[in-house]
This record gives C-alpha cells, sequence and structure tokens, in this order.
C-alpha cells in the first residue's frame, strides 16, 4: 500500500497532515495537493494579519 493515497488513507499521511495543521499559527492555511490518486505536496502558508478588526483583535 501507498502511504500517500488518497484512496487508502494511511496513517502516516493522516501524521503527516496532523502536523502540517499543528504547525500553522492562528492563521494560514494547509494545502494538499493530489497527483494519481496520491498526496504529492503538502503546503503550509503562515498569514501575518496587519489590520484589527472591530474587537480590537488583529
Amino acid at each position: 500500500m501507498n502511504d500517500y493515497s488518497t484512496q487508502n488513507v494511511s496513517p502516516f499521511l493522516l501524521e503527516e497532515l496532523k502536523r502540517a495543521l499543528e504547525s500553522v499559527p492562528d492563521y494560514g492555511s494547509v494545502e494538499i495537493y493530489v497527483e494519481n490518486g496520491l498526496v504529492s505536496q503538502i503546503t503550509t502558508r503562515k498569514i501575518k494579519k496587519t489590520i484589527r478588526n472591530k474587537n480590537g483583535q488583529s
């Protein structure tokens, strides 16, 4: 079984995704790229807010 299959999601892939989510601070995103039924890339993006909202929070 391939560890990166989208059809039979392995514990290994779940752990990779969990680590990616945990690495995102207060604002950000996780992108999952799939090619031919396999996860080929996991990208994390950190976003730094520069403008505060009406509640005074960024």
